[in-house]
């Protein structure tokens, strides 16, 4: 596909160089009324110059441009080129009115073109991870929030400055953050009131000085169709370089989420892009639960081609532009005429689905708007909707960041829902040492962890449940609950009423996954109960039967016989899926020529002094998934020097390339901890990927004889 661009300006480079590492479509020509400034990026890109658009579009034969020229031109631009039959890629605004920004929407359709525009901040990571804990409710119902983009000063930042302050801050800044908002949350409904001042009018740069009458300080409360009430401020006299430069703070029942930056999709920054706080609780970096995928520029003419090849709408929409230039104008008149005013919806509606709401945990695949080598390797064609909003994991390509899958990692088909990482509920610590893990779970919720390892030993149940039913907020399909039966409840009936306790101490209907504790059957001690309420000698007497001599009393309770109630929690639905803990690879074997239902989970100690490569590559050729439980607290482990050599290397801690090293094979770790800062750390293992030589190194740490 040939691709022009008009506009040659400072950010033409930028859609240059990114197109460069595309070839599916190729940059031929450009236009622009400077001639010096065509002539330059013309010889820097090989491409034929021009200065005037309708003298390009008459002489070359493009498919594609990409409209880089002022604002006040856009539309112009944009019109002639839509004319001519090309799909236009359009920097923002689309507009500088409702009325032209609808009628570039009905001419596109009419000619059957795409017409896609900027920004696409919208569609990045930190943007779209917010999506999913919006629409998850993560924080609860959004109900109100403050947006901000301010852009002041240009003539600090800006080569030249007088077109953005002589259209003002509402065009330039407040697009971004209203982009993301109605990404999120729909369209504007109505506009509540505006106020607008001209605070600086009188600006020098390069020697010259200059004067503007256009208001360069805007605020304005917004009415979301769907979503909360905002607070909007646009200035171009606060400086970009403050703390609120183009942020979104949403505030819910349970909590609230704060987004540093929604003009940003390239990670290219210093500060955390997302934070969350669950209520009560101050705010701590959210990792993102995937590697990253920078977009560029470039990617927003990427999706246009694409959508241009399969008859789709692009993510960018133009429906989507349009009523954000109608909520701008709402603003505008509001401003000038004092109250109210509705918002032309435009045909836009919220996106029904974003890339990120496919799975609790979602799998480390490339962004739709990823600028790689083609865009056609997927001849699968996206949703058609006006909006260009569905997209589920089949549109994605593999990401060429995925890490390398070792030792027969685990195939996606098997329990496809388990996340990557879990936290693990246990608040035993050795001896008599217990741990409240109350605020640390409610940590890990806040820090986007949805696996939960629960157990009827642990104590834990009721305390969980609270959390999960009173203060969680999110839908019961993106927690993954995982229980355990304890060795003195190996018979069937005991077996069922102890399943069915911890679920009403958890407030569930079933497990996600239901595991033995260990195949080994003790002697029944009576119903567990809330061993929390218990002191440890009590609680041990219930739970580790013993003999005269001091062994484990052993109770007669065949396995197979055990199995098969456990089997029976699935047919009654009070387990989906069913495991087992701590056995070897023989005795995973064993469990396996039972007839029945084959385990799909198995969980053991594994970190790189224990690694029981036997045992997972057993599991994994059988299609089960392996956990890793207590994959931090080895004895010196965190102190060992290769792991800190190689933590130093990648700028993280020992934890966190422990974690790596076992999502990496296809092993899901469970840690555990009571430090807020450890809790977010140890959920945090996706923004980087570990070498070769740092997984050779780590796996020569295994001991044979390693014991507690």
């Amino acid at each position: 596909m040939n691709v022009a661009l008009i506009g040659c300006g400072a950010i033409a480079s930028a859609y240059a160089d990114g197109l460069a590492a595309c070839p599916a479509l190729a940059l031929t020509c450009c236009a622009d009324l400077d001639a010096d400034n065509a002539a330059a990026l013309a010889d820097r890109y090989g491409l034929t110059p021009y200065t005037d658009a309708g003298a390009l579009l008459a002489a070359e034969d493009v498919d594609l441009v990409i409209n880089l020229t002022i604002h006040t031109a856009h539309a112009a631009v944009t019109r002639i080129c839509l004319e001519a039959g090309c799909h236009v890629v359009s920097e923002k605004p689309l507009a500088m009115t409702a009325d032209e920004a609808q009628s570039l929407v009905t001419l596109a359709e009419e000619q059957g073109c795409v017409l896609a525009c900027a920004p696409i901040s919208g569609w990045a990571d930190a943007q779209q991870m917010a999506g999913r804990l919006v629409r998850d409710g993560h924080i609860g119902p959004v109900r109100t929030a403050t947006a901000t983009g301010n852009f002041g000063r240009t003539t600090e930042w800006h080569p030249a400055p007088q077109p953005f302050l002589e259209i003002g801050p509402l065009y330039d800044g407040a697009v971004y953050p209203l982009t993301v908002l109605t990404t999120l949350f729909g369209p504007v409904e109505r506009v509540r009131t505006a106020d607008a001042a001209l605070l600086l009018d009188e600006h020098a740069h390069n020697g010259r000085s200059f004067r503007v009458d256009t208001p360069d300080h805007v605020t304005a409360v917004l009415e979301m169709a769907d979503g909360p009430l905002v607070h909007l401020t646009a200035s171009a006299y606060v400086p970009h370089r403050t703390r609120h430069f183009s942020s979104l703070e949403l505030h819910g029942d349970a909590g609230s989420l704060y987004l540093d930056d929604c003009g940003n999709f390239d990670g290219d920054t210093d500060a955390p892009l997302l934070q969350v706080a669950r209520l009560g609780r101050p705010y701590r970096p959210f990792p993102l639960p995937r590697p990253p995928h920078p977009l560029r520029y470039a990617s927003l003419a990427v999706d246009a081609a694409r959508a241009a090849e399969r008859g789709a709408a692009p993510l960018a929409s133009a429906r989507q532009a349009a009523h954000v230039v109608a909520t701008l104008t709402a603003v505008e008149t509001s401003a000038d005429a004092g109250g109210g005013r509705p918002v032309e919806r435009c045909g836009f509606d919220r996106p029904e689905q974003l890339p990120w709401t496919q799975d609790p945990f979602p799998h480390p695949d490339a962004h739709p708007l990823a600028v790689r080598g083609g865009f056609a390797a997927d001849d699968r064609p996206r949703s058609s909707a006006p909006t260009g909003g569905s997209l589920s994991r089949s549109h994605l390509d593999p990401a060429p960041t995925s890490p390398p899958r070792r030792r027969g990692s685990q195939p996606e088909a098997a329990l496809p829902s388990l996340p990557p990482i879990g936290f693990g509920c246990s608040r035993y610590r050795g001896g008599s040492t217990y741990v409240d893990l109350g605020n640390a779970m409610a940590d890990a919720l806040a820090t986007g962890i949805r696996l939960f390892d629960t157990a009827e030993l642990y104590g834990t149940d009721a305390e969980l449940g609270a959390l999960l039913t009173d203060g969680c907020g999110l839908p019961r399909e993106r927690l993954f609950i995982v229980g355990k039966v304890w060795n003195t409840n190996h018979r069937p009936d005991h077996l069922r009423t102890a399943a069915e306790a911890s679920l009403k101490r958890l407030g569930l209907e079933a497990f996600d996954a239901f595991l033995l504790h260990n195949p080994t059957a003790w002697r029944h001690q009576g119903p567990l109960g809330d061993l929390s309420r218990l002191s440890h000698e009590e609680a041990t007497a219930r739970t580790f039967p013993t003999t005269a001599a001091g062994d484990p009393a052993r109770a007669d309770v065949d396995l197979a016989e055990t199995w098969a109630a456990m089997e029976g929690l699935v047919e009654d639905g009070r387990a989906r899926h069913l495991g087992v803990c701590n056995v070897d690879a023989d005795g995973l074997a064993d469990l396996c020529s039972l007839s029945g239902r084959t385990p799909e989970l198995v969980q053991v100690e594994c970190h790189p002094y224990r690694h029981p490569t036997a045992l997972i590559e057993a599991a994994h050729a059988r299609g089960i998934r392996v956990m890793a439980h207590s994959p931090l607290s080895a004895p010196g482990l965190l102190e060992d020097e290769t792991l800190r050599q190689i933590a130093d290397r990648h700028d993280v801690s020992t934890a966190q390339v422990v974690l790596r090293w076992n999502v990496e094979q296809g092993i899901v770790p469970i840690p555990s901890s009571t430090n807020p800062d450890h809790v977010h750390a140890n959920a945090d293992v996706f923004s980087f990927s570990l070498s070769d030589e740092d997984r050779t190194a780590i796996d020569a740490l295994h001991r044979p004889d390693f014991s507690r």
